[in-house]
Order: C-alpha cells, then structure tokens, then sequence
C-alpha cells in the first residue's frame, strides 16, 4: 500500500487538544453517528492536520474549513486547483492505531448522504496518541477513497462488545488509493 507518515509538531497537537476541547464541547450533549468523545476529536483534528500538511508540502492552495468552528458542515478541506476552475472537497477521518484493523475505514450509513453532498474523496488516517499534548505525533495517511467506492462497499455492523453497534460501510484497506494518486497529477 502508498500510506504515508507525517509528524506534526508539538505546537500542532497543542492546536488539536485545544481545538478538540471545543468541538466536543459544543457536540457532547448530542447523540451523534458514533459515540462522542473528546479524544476522537482529538484524534480528528490530528487526522485533518497531517492532510493539510500534506498538501501544503505540495504547494497546494486550500481552504482549510476545519480549523473553523462555523463551517463543520463543509469538507475539512477544499483543495483549490487552477484557482477555482477545479476543486477537490476532502473529508478526513480518523482512528487510532488499536481500532484500525476493526472500526477503521468505516462511514455510517445514516452519516453517508450528508457526507456525500459535502465531499468528492474521504482520506484515511491512523493517529498514534498517548495523550500527551507536548510531544510531536505521527500520522499514517493509509489512503483515501471516492464516495462511489464507498457507496459500493459492503456494510455491516461495527463496534466492539462495550460498543453501541453501528451500521457502516467499511472499505477494505486494499482497496484504499495510495495518497501519491490523490490529486491525479494536477
């Protein structure tokens, strides 16, 4: 598989624990696709950072809607090419290394059309964190699929035994694109 790893700084998983802390804040008394907690905000914000990251080393133009409360209803990021002729929305989604193999690559199902309407692609992350905000962290970007493709993946329901089982799509890891093809040579 294409994965690649990126280290974010210190000073961006500060960013991600603050950040994080608002968000599940303003969501924590409502029942959302999955269960809400701070540390899968934590983990998703981490997820979001090392994908802008990553297309920032490629010298990329992007409106980066997730470092601002107000547009969580649009793609984290959109990625602007030939100006604006073009663009790719891109949403990122986020597990740690223990719940990859099991729970990663999943969209719930009721999640799915809200999701469709705002994203062309989903890019998949894998987030080592040990809790603590002062050290640098590591990102895989496992790879990344089309909405189609996940449309086209089969379902089933996910969640361990303490779990509230949710119905998803779940793509194989297999079947992710390497990240080096995300962008189609633009």
């Amino acid at each position: 598989m294409n994965n690649l790893e990126v280290e974010l700084s210190p000073d961006d998983v500060q960013w991600a624990a603050e950040t994080a802390r608002t968000s599940f804040a303003r969501w924590e008394n409502q029942r959302g696709y999955y269960n809400n907690r701070l540390n899968s905000h934590f983990k998703g914000k981490l997820g979001e950072l090392a994908v802008e990251r990553f297309l920032l080393t490629r010298n990329l133009k992007l409106d980066s809607h997730f470092r601002f409360p107000d547009r969580e209803k649009l793609a984290d990021i959109v990625v602007k090419i030939q100006g604006y002729k073009k663009v790719l929305r891109v949403e990122i989604k986020s597990w740690g290394r223990e719940y990859w193999q099991e729970l990663g690559r999943c969209i719930s199902i009721d999640q799915f059309p809200d999701l469709k309407k705002k994203a062309d692609v989903v890019v998949w992350c894998v987030v080592d964190v040990d809790g603590v905000v002062n050290a640098p962290v590591k990102a895989l970007l496992a790879g990344w699929s089309t909405m189609d493709e996940i449309a086209k993946a089969p379902t089933r329901l996910t969640g361990f035994e303490y779990m509230r089982k949710i119905e998803n799509y779940q793509l194989a890891e297999t079947g992710l694109h390497g990240m080096s093809s995300l962008l189609g040579g633009v």
